[in-house]
């Protein structure tokens, strides 16, 4: 059976599945943006300030750090960037 290449939408869909803190759930469901995946790791973009505040409490980050891990299947380290949501959305529209 050949092994299929996870999109974006599919790991951050995996990764829901996986939190069970239904606090972190909610605030990271629509507010989580995978930037790139390389060999060093997650790069996300977060355009909510309370998902910032998640991401800020290193805690919350190994929980998270974590559970990506379990959907990646290796070891990920996690970056993550803030960018307020109408310059994120600004942006992806003049295609930057």
């Amino acid at each position: 059976m050949e092994i299929q290449e996870k999109t974006f939408e599919d790991i951050l869909s995996q990764l829901m599945q996986k939190i069970d803190k239904a606090s972190i759930k909610n605030t990271l469901r629509d507010s989580l943006i995978i930037n790139k995946i390389t060999s060093d790791g997650v790069y996300l973009i977060t355009i909510s300030k309370v998902a910032q505040l998640i991401f800020n409490n290193q805690e919350h980050m190994r929980y998270i750090e974590e559970k990506m891990t379990e959907v990646m299947e290796k070891p990920v380290a996690l970056y993550v960037t803030f960018e307020n949501k109408e310059s994120y959305f600004t942006r992806k529209i003049e295609g930057n």
